[in-house]
């Protein structure tokens, strides 16, 4: 176990170097982070090392819970993690939601939202009650890179007052204040945007030129890495999982009010057929009320 261990966490330092090496390797991982952004930095390298591809990943106890009763799929490859919550080094797997299948009947795969057009004006305005307003006159995706740009500005100063003591080795050592204040500041504001963009599912090809990522090879130690790294994990994983619950409640107001549009054309549709048949009835009453008045007026003229 031990040599499993030492292994693992020579595949993050291994991994931590190749994702800075340029942009375009910082963009692979970014898209793999974009997915799982509710896992911490540390393990979001690991996930991208062993499935680049991964989704939604959870323990076989999360799995196999009450919550979503399903199955790890026979012969699937857990992904290794470092479980830094044990008293003493250990690992821990988690598995792809591609690895498992439902349980017959009760088995239910977790909520993954998928931002659609008609959400975007929902997620804006609940975005902007957090984050603060943004121009209207701008596309749905020019307003959510001004919120990165200003999470970015409230924040990347406080973030490089402890990443100044983190750069030996680095590319960043030796440089002025202003110089790494800038650099961190463009890196994380384009890596921030990036993410937004890439869970959004927005055509990535349209924002090459608004994102600088020239700056990602200087965070070439572990230590820089993870100071850089860990803060957008946090500042990504708060708007997302915000865009997130403004999808849901939107989708879950539609889904009421198609049930409520239902139900009012069913009881509709049955107050018509209770008008008709009353109708129908009253007719027949009526024919009846004749006959029985006919047979009334015969029966006095035969008396």
């Amino acid at each position: 176990m031990a040599n499993k261990n030492e292994l693992i966490s020579k595949l993050a330092e291994e991994t931590a170097k190749e994702v800075v090496k340029n942009g375009e390797s910082w963009k692979r991982y970014l898209d793999t982070a974009a997915r799982i952004y509710k896992y911490p930095f540390q393990e979001q390298l690991l996930i991208y090392a062993q499935r680049p591809d991964a989704t939604a990943c959870a323990s076989i106890d999360i799995w196999n819970s009450r919550r979503f009763n399903c199955w790890v799929n026979k012969g699937a490859k857990g992904i290794a993690l470092i479980d830094e919550d044990a008293p003493r080094p250990r690992l821990k797997y988690v598995f792809d939601i591609s690895d498992i299948h439902k349980a017959r009947r009760i088995g239910r795969t977790p909520y993954l939202w998928k931002m659609e057009p008609e959400h975007q004006e929902t997620v804006i305005d609940h975005l902007e009650h957090i984050y603060g307003g943004t121009q209207q006159d701008k596309s749905f995706e020019e307003r959510l890179l001004e919120i990165a740009q200003r999470i970015t500005l409230d924040c990347y100063e406080e973030v490089w007052e402890d990443l100044q003591y983190l750069t030996e080795g680095s590319y960043l050592e030796g440089l002025d204040e202003y110089s790494g204040k800038v650099h961190l500041r463009e890196t994380m504001q384009s890596s921030i945007s990036y993410t937004l963009l890439a869970r959004c599912g927005m055509d990535m090809e349209n924002y090459e030129e608004l994102l600088n990522f020239d700056y990602i090879h200087e965070f070439n130690t572990v230590p820089a890495l993870s100071q850089l790294g860990s803060n957008i994990t946090e500042l990504c994983k708060s708007i997302l999982m915000e865009i997130g619950k403004a999808i849901r409640a939107y989708d879950r107001e539609i889904t009421k009010k198609r049930v409520a549009n239902h139900n009012n054309l069913d009881h509709n549709a049955l107050k018509r057929e209770s008008e008709k048949q009353n109708t129908v009835e009253d007719a027949n009453e009526s024919r009846e009320n004749s006959r029985n008045e006919g047979n009334a007026k015969n029966y006095e003229k035969t008396a």
